[in-house]
């Protein structure tokens, strides 16, 4: 199995599993155009879909999911009450997602777990395939301890590290979104998410993280990774990760369980 992250960020955020049976995006927050001309940069054409998972209804996660979906006739699995709040062509089949059992998609499991955020129902997401997992938490305001075993059982973990404390409150932002991006619906900060991580790095596992949805101005690659290997440091966990990569808003990040992370490009 084969992670890329199509992009990541406010501006966007798609995920790519590739795997010998068919592939799979986790939302679609860029346009058409973008999302296939990435697929195919890896050799994913559009008949290579089994399905489309959305995580929420917001539109950095679902811009083209329905047009995608309409055209290329590929199912959409989603929460019930999310299939609700985002533009779903009639045409299109829809799978509900289940949060007490995994879905299976030609050999494909996925399993659903709430999160805190401001959506309908929010999710994150565990895929497996031949014994490989990769679990996606994106847009999540705080966690609670259910979320570490949901994590322990990857091989790579895709985590929101949204901001800097700081520099959150240093942002030209609008006091009003401070507050909504540093609520417990909002998105996890740096040392959130390495509080996070060291829990995880308790059951001493060698595995791979990715830092998602950055913000660019209230964080920045450099301050996420530092920051988190400061807390992992301090929990005395941080040789079980062997890499920690935040992803770049507009490009694509690589990762299978030989390879590891490989970066087209750089921020």
């Amino acid at each position: 199995m084969q992670v890329v992250s199509l992009a990541s960020g406010s501006t966007g955020n798609a995920c790519l599993i590739q795997t010998p049976v068919g592939a799979l995006l986790v939302d679609a927050g860029l346009p058409q155009k973008t999302i296939l001309a990435r697929c195919a940069r890896f050799g994913t054409l559009p008949e290579h879909l089994l399905g489309i998972i959305v995580t929420h209804e917001h539109g950095d996660h679902t811009t083209s999911a329905g047009a995608l979906a309409k055209r290329y006739r590929i199912p959409i699995y989603t929460m019930a009450a999310t299939a609700q709040k985002i533009n779903i062509p009639p045409t299109v089949t829809v799978h509900h997602l289940d949060y007490m059992h995994p879905t299976l998609i030609a050999g494909i499991a996925i399993q659903a777990m709430a999160v805190s955020h401001d959506a309908v129902a929010p999710i994150a997401v565990q895929i497996s395939h031949d014994q490989i997992t990769a679990a996606i938490a994106t847009d999540l305001g705080e966690w609670q301890p259910i979320l570490i075993p949901f994590l322990q059982a990857a091989q790579l973990i895709v985590i929101e590290a949204n901001h800097d404390r700081e520099r959150l409150r240093l942002s030209s932002y609008d006091h009003s979104l401070k507050l909504r991006i540093a609520s417990p619906t909002g998105h996890l900060d740096n040392i959130q998410t390495g509080a996070l991580l060291a829990q995880v790095g308790q059951d001493k596992q060698p595995r791979d993280v990715w830092l998602a949805h950055l913000s660019r101005e209230a964080n920045s690659p450099e301050i996420a990774v530092r920051s988190i290997h400061t807390v992992l440091h301090m929990h005395d966990c941080q040789q079980y990760f062997r890499t920690i990569t935040a992803l770049p808003p507009h490009d694509c990040v690589a990762w299978g369980p030989a390879q590891r992370t490989m970066q087209k490009t750089l921020w």
